[in-house]
Parts: structure tokens; sequence; C-alpha cells
């Protein structure tokens, strides 16, 4: 399913499509766009297996499920965005503007947008699973995703100074609507893997864009696919490292020691010394212990804790001659983002952050002809 005119993989009958699509805004007035020029555009379900007999009884599951737009000019490497709880993360942001999916089409940039397997329209699994609702969901997601702390007991929430997060009780109704509820059984990292493994093969040559819980599924990709491009992961929550390597526990502010990450073996970690990579965290994240940070308020002090493995991650992808960087968005003058810094009010500079990188690595050449 490469990308260019040789492909019938998302091509209209008879010929190539060409659209104009305008963007509907539906959460507050935004100020209009350019039209923006899609050649090409299509979904399906990708990868899978099927179960049973089909004499006496089959299912197909364990597919993801993709849809792309592949705009005029294209370059030459499309970007596969991965999320970790709703497509929303890459496409219009809870305010109505553009998301990472259109600023990137804008950028020429093929975009292709995933349901991993067991997963939103990719929810047909091949075993069992359930759901339970969580009647604290939105304060636990309020704080976790830091746009500010909501404790028990405190009938609205605090945003924090100066977050990116849109004020508007419009955008927050949006926020708590959004979650697919993750079925992280054992054995999903594999399974998602597999399948992105075969959507790369179908593909080509792509950058993988991760976020949260699906930064473990994009090293993991790596691993299985040489169609990985690069992998720029938005705050992911776990990182790998050769065996004989693993770091010493990370102490955590509830007396907990927290494993600084995976062992894989050593071949297997090699390869992802063979692509750039570039991992990105937001604001609002301690940088030291703090014991006032327990409770509802763990969760901060758990994504320091990330963002140390992080660290840890790119020294040892370094050391053997990688190419990685760990980048925190104040450092580089972009304050306060969210769990969420795609969907931000300043997503557009994020954006440029990641356009850098691709410039830099040489990820945005035109696709050849």
């Amino acid at each position: 399913m490469q990308h260019d005119s040789r492909s019938s993989v998302g091509a209209a009958p008879g010929g190539r499509l060409c659209l104009l699509i305008v963007l509907a805004i539906g959460a507050a007035p935004i100020a209009a766009q350019s039209p923006l020029i899609v050649q090409q555009q299509g979904a399906r379900p990708f990868g899978g297996r099927i179960i049973g007999d089909p004499a006496s009884g089959s299912l197909h599951c364990d597919h993801g499920y993709v849809e792309w737009q592949i705009p005029q000019n294209a370059r030459r490497s499309p970007l596969v965005m991965v999320h970790a709880s709703s497509t929303k993360t890459w496409d219009t942001t809870f305010d109505g503007r553009e998301g990472f999916r259109h600023m990137f089409l804008r950028r020429g940039f093929p975009v292709y947008l995933t349901d991993l397997p067991r997963t939103g329209r990719a929810g047909q699994g091949c075993a069992p699973t359930s759901y339970t609702p969580q009647a604290d969901n939105d304060q636990v997601w309020f704080t976790n995703w830091r746009l500010g702390i909501w404790l028990p007991g405190d009938p609205t929430p605090d945003f924090y100074p100066g977050v990116q997060f849109p004020q508007d009780p419009r955008a927050l109704n949006e926020f708590f609507r959004i979650q697919y509820p993750e079925f992280n059984a054992p054995e999903n990292e594999q399974v998602e893997t597999d399948a992105l493994a075969v959507l790369l093969s179908e593909i080509g040559p792509s950058v993988l864009l991760t976020h949260s819980s699906t930064g473990i599924r994009g090293w993991i990709t790596a691993t299985k696919s040489p169609n990985v491009a690069a992998v720029v992961s938005y705050e992911p929550g776990d990182v790998v490292f050769p065996e004989g390597e693993l770091p010493p526990p990370i102490p955590r502010a509830d007396g907990m020691a927290v494993p600084a990450g995976r062992v894989v073996p050593r071949s297997e970690f090699l390869k992802l010394t063979r692509i750039p990579i570039q991992i990105v965290w937001g604001d609002y994240i301690p940088s030291t212990l703090d014991k006032m940070n327990v409770g509802r308020r763990l969760t901060l002090d758990s994504r320091r804790i990330n963002v140390s493995r992080a660290r840890l991650m790119v020294e040892a992808i370094n050391r053997h001659g990688g190419d990685a960087t760990n980048v925190l968005l104040p450092d580089r003058g972009i304050r306060g983002n969210t769990h969420f810094p795609m969907l931000d009010l300043n997503n557009a500079r994020v954006a440029d952050l990641l356009a850098e990188f691709l410039k830099e690595k040489g990820l945005d050449l035109p696709a050849v002809r």
C-alpha cells in the first residue's frame, strides 16, 4: 500500500480522487483556513487473524483499523499516528482548531490514523473483554492528564496557571467523552504490534507517532518492522533496555521503587539505534521527588519517573551509536502543555518542533516520482 500513484489501495475507481476538505467547527468559532486539498483518502482494517473453522463457524478478529489521507505533491514519508485513548488525539482539537492530522496534511505529509486491535473501530477481538464504568473517571483523568488538580470532595477542578487547555465548558465536556476503554490484556501489546507491522509492510517506510501507553507499542513495533523510519513518542508510559543494562529501580513518592523499564534481547534493542527517535514531554511534571505527590497526586510523581526512564533509555540508545533525544517542552520555551500537547492551545508550536525534527532527519523529502 505505497502512498504514491503506483498503489491501488485508497484510490477511487477509474482514477485518482481529488477532494477539497473544508473543516467543520463544532465547539467554537475559529478563524477560517484555506481549503485543504486531499488527493486520496480511504479507510480499512489491517492485519488480524481468523479463529475457528469456516466449515463450523469462524471469526475475523484482532485486526486494526486505519483511515488515511494523502495530499497533493505528497512527501515521501507518511506519518502513522497511533493513539492511546482515541483517534481524537491526532484530530480536531477540543476547541475546534486543526490538530496534527490536518496540520501535517497541509505540510504535505500522508497521514494514517489508526485504531489498534481491540479498541475503537477495531473492537472485534479474538479474546473476551469487559468494561466497568468508574464514577470518578472525570476527576482522575483531569488530574492524570495534567489539566490541573481535581481532588476528591472538590465540586469543580482547579486548572493549572497558564495551562494550554481551553477553559471552556464545551471543551472540557468533549475531553471527558473521547476516551476509549482500554482493554489492556497481557497479550495486547503483541497483538497490536503484530498488526502495526502488517500495516507498515503495506504502507512502506513511515514515521511512527505514539502517545502515552502506545509508547511501548512504538518501541516493540520498531523491533518487528524494518519500515519504521523514525519514532516520535509523546509522553510514553514505558521504555526498554538491552539485557544486562537495566538501570536500578527509581524511588517513588509513596515509598515504592519503580522498575526503570523492561529488558529486551540486545539484538532487538539495537534495532532502535538504526532510526532517529524523539521523546517529547509537556509541562507541570516535577523535576524532583516530592513527598506531597501521593494519593491522587501520585500521577505527577509517576510522570517524573517516566521522564527519568525515557532519559535513561535515550542514553542507552546513544551509547550504542543511536540517535535519540528526550525533549521537555518547557526547556524549549513551550510552556503550559498537558499530557496531550498535540491538542493544546499552542499545538502549532508543538507541531513546528516535530516539523523541525522531520526536516533535520531528512524525513520531509518529496516523494520520488
